[in-house]
């Protein structure tokens, strides 16, 4: 899961596809993700829940981002809150779907989604 959010973090479309479960592919795959590449800014990742067996995992992780065509510092920052299903398919996870889930709601002393060690409230909030 990490892996793929840095593969969207750094535009890594080609590790995006190669990752992706063969039977949720689709043909304009690249286009989509060359779209979401060009106007996200991603802000910071939470894995909030993984679990997996030999064949099958499961990871809940919210992703915050903001539009790029804001261009500005105070651009309101939104979440992908999502429940995550992989496959093990030839020794790799495949990213098969996932399921939207609410918005998480951060509280101000939890340690901020951006990476930068301090409070949410003195950070992003």
């Amino acid at each position: 899961m990490r892996s793929r959010y840095s593969a969207f973090c750094t535009g890594n479309i080609e590790y995006l596809i190669e990752t992706l479960h063969p039977a949720a592919r689709i043909a304009d795959d690249r286009a989509a993700l060359n779209k979401t590449i060009a106007g996200t800014h991603w802000r910071g990742l939470k894995v909030i829940y993984s679990n997996n067996n030999k064949a099958q995992g499961q990871v809940e992780f919210c992703a915050f981002y903001s539009d790029k065509q804001a261009q500005h510092p105070e651009a309101p920052i939104a979440q992908l809150h999502e429940l995550s299903e992989f496959e093990l398919i030839d020794n790799r996870w495949r990213y098969s779907h996932g399921k939207h889930l609410e918005p998480i709601k951060m509280a101000r002393n939890d340690t901020c989604f951006c990476g930068s060690g301090l409070k949410y409230k003195k950070c992003c909030g």
